[in-house]
């Protein structure tokens, strides 16, 4: 293998090859083929000295998993190429670059041709630097530095890595070249077709002295998406455990120049479990406490601020009480010490050279820079043994700031910042889609200053921040390259566009690739190396000058997520009105707050099927509560005087009394409900009878009674019973005459029997004067009815002597 050089003339491409893009040997039905899943390594490497200049290639196979992407939305064979060192380029030194090739074909690339080329222009621009790295269609790769062959055959779904150093006399730049950012281009070619171009970039140093670009870094310390508003003691032992999404997050900026925006649910979670919290959770509260990073919180559950505002809340919310959730018995003695046994791990920066000597003009340094305070450690909330902790305890914590707001990306809109200000929040953490600008051929810095008295915003510089979090998340040595040098060179471009001004800038990592452990320390470490960098606390972007050319620009949030949240925030007004109705209304209240916290979380977003589907169990759930008081009667009752009590059955399914207003309204004019409406307590997981007293008007028929329970403070309780009535209004009056009747029929009879009976007795005794017309004449006669005519005299009266 001949590696061929010419420091006299870089000679492009030849014309002719811009149409060889269009004719590449692989097919174009090859991008419909599936990525395939088996690995085919390839190992083999060389080194091959160079004709007049000794130069290093080596060629590596590695096995490269089949992405899961679409394959038509790839293209068949790929190339980056990246700096080894992030270290700037002097003159005389050589470039060591990486170039890999990733062939996503279905054929095999046989050994061909690597040709690296140096863009004809620096990059003094943004817009410049932007264009290089991304273009918008293929062309001219720049003057060619170095020609070498591929050392080995690449396979269908694998990829070679080839480390390439370009002397320094083939580089071709002197003393007499600006510094800055220097674009390269690596191509691919097989039997004279360009297969492939990939672009990067690195920095050029020419001893002048450089102006620093302040940078401030901000990283969110987050959890998954969560159905209620404390993370359970089995997730936060996952998520601390080593090698957790908390662990990990922490270890990769713990005390370095980052400010971390915490959300507070995570230590309200981990306190409230008192000493039944998982060790590994408390060793992990206790290193944040002890860390040197300024910190400030995000809205509890990190709940997203632009859907509660545009979602007609009128307010931010946050959590009522935590009274409800705490379990008396985990604080019966004093919280165990966590253990000395997790230490928090030293990462280990990766070497990626150090900023040159003359370098950095720290007389042009930013002067609010200092370095990081070191903060009062937050001690976990003292109480006396055996004595929960309040809600305020358990969120206390010694905040750098509390009035910084991070919305979700481009979602703010106009209205939305009356009910920031509203609350509190004086600065805010803006997506580059939320400002508008004009054309400027420089960077300002990120803050901005807000009409209307809402205070100030730090703008995220997107470029900058991207390929922040692509470094971050980099998978593979070269990807990591690669991110870290567009990463460099953007902030050199910044330098460089005003050697005496200094700027400052804001970074953030996103809340939905959330990096960790020790990519993102390696990250840091080499970002902190830069000599071109200065670090930046969130402090002084705020004090920076604001920028002039940069104005807000209203955005919204999606009116399919803004409806969702609407019916949550109103479920939770329902909540709170029936709430008034029990004897201990925060039990249910506070706890629908922290449901509805949890569920309105900015980490919902990336998933809108699956918040929709929580949303809709969490509205089941809660009517639900709103029909646990109920009324059991189901009827229909028969009502047959005029003036009955009506017996109506109330159901308390709750663990706690409540006291609820009766009101009766019938159907129509057949009864009339006596009285107000009727005031009743039920005892816990009870029932209790209520009697209505109703007056039957005219008529008979049907009526449904409407029976509605009302709170004390006149909300309705869930939804009105009716119960069917038969009014029977005159049995009760033909009751009585025909009982009037039977008894005087009774009456009647029996006096008339009494006289008959008499009658024939007085027959029998006394016969008339002229003798009987019948029978013997001393017997009875027949005819009851007779009366006796004589009545006998009484015997003489006999004196005694």
């Amino acid at each position: 293998m001949v590696a061929e050089s010419s420091t006299a003339r870089r000679p492009a491409l030849p014309s002719a090859a811009s149409s060889r893009w269009s004719h590449l040997r692989v097919p174009v039905s090859a991008l419909l083929i599936g990525i395939l899943a088996g690995l085919l390594p390839l190992a083999s490497s060389g080194f091959v000295p160079g004709a007049p200049i000794a130069t290093a290639v080596a060629a590596t196979a590695t096995p490269t998993p089949a992405p899961t992407a679409d394959a038509t939305a790839a293209e068949p064979v790929t190339v980056t190429v990246a700096p080894v060192s992030l270290a700037p380029l002097r003159s005389g030194e050589d470039l060591a670059v990486t170039v890999r090739i990733t062939n996503d074909s279905s054929d095999t690339i046989t050994p061909g041709t690597i040709e690296v080329y140096l863009a004809e222009r620096a990059l003094t621009s943004r817009s410049a630097l932007t264009a290089w790295l991304h273009p918008t269609k293929v062309g001219k790769p720049g003057d060619l530095m170095l020609r070498s062959e591929l050392p080995a055959a690449i396979p269908p779904s694998g990829t070679a890595s080839v480390a390439i150093t370009v002397p320094a006399s083939d580089v071709g730049l002197t003393s007499g070249n600006a510094w800055g950012a220097r674009g390269i281009s690596a191509t691919i070619t097989e039997d004279g077709s360009v297969l492939a171009q990939g672009r990067g970039t690195f920095v050029w140093y020419s001893n002048e002295v450089v102006t620093p670009v302040g940078l401030s870094v901000v990283m969110p310390i987050t959890v998954p998406e969560q159905n209620t508003g404390l993370i359970p003691a089995k997730s936060l032992e996952t998520y601390t455990a080593p090698g957790g999404r908390l662990t990990r997050q922490l270890d990769g900026v713990i005390n370095r120049d980052v400010t971390l925006a915490i959300d507070p649910m995570i230590i309200a979670s981990i306190r409230i479990l008192g000493n039944a919290a998982p060790p590994s959770s408390l060793a992990w509260l206790k290193r944040l406490s002890e860390a040197r990073n300024d910190i400030f919180p995000l809205g509890y559950a990190d709940a997203d601020l632009t859907l509660q505002s545009q979602a007609a809340s009128g307010k931010l919310l946050a959590p009522i009480s935590f009274d409800q959730s705490i379990n008396a018995s985990d604080f019966a003695s004093p919280t165990p010490t966590p253990p000395a046994s997790i230490p928090a791990p030293t990462p280990t920066p990766t070497t990626t050279g150090s900023a040159p000597a003359g370098l950095v003009n720290t007389a042009a340094t930013p002067a609010a820079t200092p370095e990081t305070p070191t903060p009062t450690p937050t001690p976990t909330p003292t109480t006396a043994p055996g004595t929960p902790p309040t809600s305020e305890q358990l969120l206390a914590w010694n905040y750098t700031a509390t009035d910084v707001g991070w919305p979700a990306t481009g979602t703010v809109a106009a209205a939305d910042l009356d009910t920031f200000t509203a609350a509190g929040l004086s600065s805010l953490i803006l997506g580059g889609a939320n400002t508008a600008q004009s054309d400027l051929t420089e960077t300002p810095n990120a803050n901005v200053v807000l009409a209307g008295g809402h205070g100030n915003a730090l703008v995220t510089d997107e470029p900058i921040s991207a390929a922040l979090r692509a470094a971050a998340t980099a998978t593979t040595d070269t990807d990591w390259q690669v991110a870290m040098a567009e990463l460099s060179s953007h902030i050199a471009v910044v330098s460089a566009e005003r050697p005496a001004t200094a700027r400052t800038l804001l970074a953030t990592f996103d809340r939905d690739t959330v990096p960790g452990g020790a990519r993102l320390s390696e990250t840091l470490a080499a970002l902190a190396s830069l000599g071109w960098r200065a670090p930046a606390s969130l402090a002084t972007a705020r004090a920076a000058s604001p920028a002039t050319d940069v104005s807000f620009q209203s955005q919204a949030v999606s009116g399919i997520r803004i409806e969702k949240a609407r019916s949550l925030l109103e479920r939770e007004r329902e909540v709170t009105s029936f709430s008034t109705a029990l004897s201990t209304p925060l039990a249910i209240t506070a706890a629908q707050r922290l449901t509805t916290l949890a569920l309105l979380s900015t980490s919902w977003a990336r998933d809108t099927e699956a918040w929709s589907e929580a949303v809709d169990a969490s509205l089941v759930d809660s009517t639900a509560l709103l029909s646990s008081i109920s009324v059991s009667t189901k009827g229909p009752i028969n009502v047959v005087g005029s003036q009955v009590d009506i017996p109506i059955t109330l159901d308390n399914a709750l663990a706690q009394a409540v006291t609820v207003k009766v009101q009766v309204v019938p159907s129509n004019g057949r009864l009339i409900v006596s009285g107000d409406v009727i005031e009743a307590t039920i005892e816990a997981s009870s029932a209790r009878t209520v009697k209505v007293p109703v007056t039957a008007a005219v008529g008979n028929g049907a009526v449904t009674l409407r029976i509605t329970l009302f709170t004390p403070d006149g909300s309705i309780v869930g939804q009105p019973a009716h119960i069917p009535i038969n009014v029977r209004a005159d049995w009760e009056g033909l009751g009585s005459l025909i009982f009037a009747t039977l008894l005087v029929l009774f009456f009647g009879f029996g006096i008339w029997r009494n006289v008959q009976r008499r009658r024939r007795e007085r027959t029998a005794i006394l016969p008339t004067a002229d003798g009987p017309a019948d029978g013997p004449a001393d017997g009875p006669t027949d005819d009851p009815t007779d009366e006796p005519t004589d009545i006998p005299a009484e015997p003489p009266v006999v004196p005694r002597g």
